[in-house]
């Protein structure tokens, strides 16, 4: 049977066991409460979602809540790759969900069953959208509050806020702690690498681009085709041969998607330009806080680097770049409908490394000849 089949099996088992549940308890009534003088001894935030730009996006909620609530138990439902992305942050137990059929639609009964044998003062779903996911989990976590948005599915949340006004992902989950009545603040996503993960990833970084001088601009070639967000090899073949002329050190990343183009990459570009695949999530971040510029498609990736304190420039291909692209603080964002030309692109990345502040004081290094003149 194909993935297709069983993705659809599951769905139609998740859908007919959240009818049964419809049956079995009626809609919560709101409750009116302050926050900011409840006895918040033990929270859960949700995030129900597989996506890594996702999971990087939500740890503002973790930062914000704790900053609220210093002494409380606060902990995570989310996927492996949050558990991954979240280590070293502020977390006290972070709990995993699954899509692997036929786990995906049995393991949820398991996971509120432990989760509501903690007792929870207080769950959210911190989606910043109508999640149905994070509805679920907050619904029947037991928690004593629940909160989540206010919509269809907000049937078994006894907190409904209203939706944000503010529509950038970067400002919604501090919009959303707001409208809890808590303090909040804009805060960029947040990944916590330690010392010793940013030294190999340094030392992974200097062992692809060799010795010299010049900023190191790591160049990301993957994005979500079925959202049209991916451009095609031959974009960032281009892109990265004019960055090496300009003198800049190139390392190129390719992701799980991306694999089967690796050989490409390295082929075209001969032996001046590393083309990469990092399997290791947070590995791949200390590589990228290593770097001086991080270039990239709308992608996990782009708000990755936005999280580890690495300056973005981001290429939009949609006019979704308000809703999705980071602030002016994290990113220069590149847009023209159906993909910018890469002549512009480059003029981004130069004005950013040579006049923006990005690359070192040291002189930039001449011009490598080994990249394969490209059309």
């Amino acid at each position: 049977m194909s993935l297709p089949f069983y993705y659809r099996l599951n769905k139609t088992i998740s859908g007919a066991a959240g009818r049964i549940m419809n049956l079995m308890k009626p809609r919560s009534a709101d409750v009116e409460v302050d926050l900011s003088r409840e006895p918040i001894r033990k929270i859960l935030l949700v995030r129900g979602n597989f996506r890594m730009g996702d999971c990087v996006l939500a740890s503002p909620a973790i930062l914000l809540l704790r900053k609220n609530y210093p002494d409380a138990r606060i902990d995570f439902v989310g996927s492996p790759m949050s558990r991954a992305l979240f280590q070293n942050l502020p977390l006290d137990r972070h709990y995993e969900i699954t899509r692997r059929f036929p786990d995906a639609s049995w393991a949820y009964f398991r996971l509120i069953k432990q989760i509501r044998s903690a007792g929870y003062d207080l769950a959210v779903d911190v989606s910043g959208s109508q999640s149905t996911m994070g509805a679920f989990v907050v619904g029947f976590s037991g928690a004593r509050l629940r909160a989540g948005l206010r919509g269809k599915k907000d049937r078994w949340l006894n907190i409904r806020l209203p939706k944000p006004a503010e529509r950038n992902k970067y400002r919604i989950l501090p919009a959303l702690v707001a409208a809890l009545g808590l303090k909040s603040e804009e805060t960029r996503p947040h990944i916590a690498l330690t010392a010793e993960e940013k030294a190999e990833g340094k030392r992974k970084i200097d062992a692809a681009v060799g010795p010299g001088g010049g900023p190191v601009v790591a160049v990301f070639v993957g994005g979500r085709a079925s959202r049209h967000k991916r451009l095609p090899a031959e974009y960032f073949l281009q892109l990265a041969a004019g960055l090496d002329r300009s003198g800049a050190k190139i390392v190129l990343f390719v992701g799980p998607e991306e694999k089967n183009l690796i050989e490409i990459f390295k082929q075209s570009l001969g032996q001046g330009i590393p083309a990469i695949y990092e399997p290791s999530v947070r590995m791949f971040a200390a590589m990228v806080s290593c770097c001086d510029l991080f270039v990239t498609s709308d992608s996990g990736p782009m708000h990755l680097a936005c999280a580890v304190g690495t300056r973005v420039v981001a290429i939009f291909q949609r006019r979704n770049h308000h809703h999705w692209g980071p602030p002016e603080s994290l990113a220069r964002i590149v847009f023209r409908r159906g993909g910018p030309p890469v002549d512009e692109v480059l003029n981004a990345c130069v004005e950013e490394l040579f006049h923006g502040g990005v690359a070192a004081a040291a002189p930039a290094a001449p011009p490598r000849q080994d990249a394969k003149k490209l059309a």
